[in-house]
């Protein structure tokens, strides 16, 4: 078996998913050295990333555009909306103005550019919001109840008994979070339904979560499975033998010490 950077990735993979697979135990030295390396890779991918999908795009490159454009003479402009790079330099004081949180003495100025993102951030998710949320849904509430272009029922497709189910299960629930009116009589047993509904929902947005993690699980174990071949030098049976061993040897150590974590 040959030193190949494939090899090496596999090698690095299943050592750290073993690692993390640790915590079952107890959380170890070994689990937060995965922990640790995830963290910061992750932010410094992150920090890469935003760098070269946000910074770099929106801000870097419009200002050595319009840097380049103020050097040539009028005849020569290629692009004359050029020169409105220079707004962004709005931009970048107001993010080294959120810098100045670093400072203890400073740190009121950034109250200006939080203020601004705030706002302006809340305004665009405001409509945004207003028009997937309210005006989509309303729309897609208005269904026909009574025709026969439908099936009664359908699986996937609408149909009768679908439209039905969805109107009640909409009205009900509005019902069950309107609290200007005391929910007796017609309104009681209309919020009782609409808690059958939200059950449902949320219900079913929870094993949503648990298949997904499932499945990220599954992914996982079948990489070690794959791993554990000779061609990749048998990574995830030494990986799990190594950090087995340290697992003991760091528990010996404990009991040895007479450690707090082990009483």
């Amino acid at each position: 078996m040959s030193l190949t950077p494939e090899i090496l990735g596999v090698w690095v993979s299943a050592f750290l998913t073993l690692a993390i697979f640790s915590f079952l135990y107890k959380d170890n030295p070994v689990y937060k050295f995965a922990e640790h390396v995830f963290v910061g890779v992750s932010a410094g991918y992150l920090l890469i990333l935003t760098y070269s999908d946000t910074l770099a795009p929106n801000l870097v490159q419009p200002l050595i555009k319009a840097a380049q454009h103020a050097g040539l003479p009028a005849a020569q402009e290629v692009d004359p909306q050029a020169w409105t790079g220079w707004f962004r330099l709005g931009a970048l004081a107001l993010g080294i103005l959120m810098l100045m949180r670093l400072s203890p003495k400073w740190g009121w100025v950034s109250r200006w550019p939080l203020a601004f993102l705030i706002g302006t951030y809340a305004a665009l998710r405001m409509t945004g919001l207003a028009q997937a949320d309210l005006v989509m849904q309303v729309n897609a509430t208005m269904v026909p109840l009574f025709g026969k272009d439908l099936p009664r029922f359908h699986w996937q497709d609408p149909s009768i008994l679908n439209n039905w189910v969805l109107v009640i299960g909409v009205f009900s629930v509005l019902i069950y979070f309107f609290f200007s009116l005391e929910q007796k009589g017609p309104l009681k047993h209309a919020a009782f339904i609409g808690t059958f509904f939200l059950m449902v929902a949320f219900g079913s947005s929870f094993g949503y979560t648990v298949l997904a993690r499932i499945s990220l699980l599954i992914g996982r174990v079948q990489d070690l499975y794959e791993f554990a071949e000779r061609r990749t030098g048998y990574a995830s049976i030494v990986c799990a033998v190594v950090v087995i061993l340290f697992l003991v040897a760091w528990e010996l150590r404990n009991r040895r010490k007479g450690s707090p974590e082990t009483e």
